[in-house]
């Protein structure tokens, strides 16, 4: 099983291609901050890479998830946790 910083419903795209999620739903201990890369997903997708463009002061994330596969982007994540 995958783990993720942030789960997200890939499907909360809005017009300018930027998913939204919550702060809530990161994992614990993950500092969600506008300019960083983390692991997105959930359990019906596979995880990708996405940087957060915008954190508002009701907790909504707005994240970018980069094309290519999480291997491809993972350089991106810093000090990324084992995952299993």
């Amino acid at each position: 099983m995958a783990s993720w910083d942030l789960w997200i419903d890939y499907h909360r795209r809005d017009g300018d291609g930027l998913t939204h999620g919550n702060v809530r739903n990161a994992r614990p201990g993950v500092a969600i901050k506008p300019g960083q890369h983390v692991v997105v997903g959930n359990d019906e997708a596979d995880p990708a890479v996405a940087e957060v463009v915008q954190l508002d002061d009701d907790g909504v994330v707005l994240v970018r998830v980069l094309p290519g596969s999480l291997d491809d982007n993972l350089h991106f994540v810093q000090a990324v946790p084992a995952r299993t």
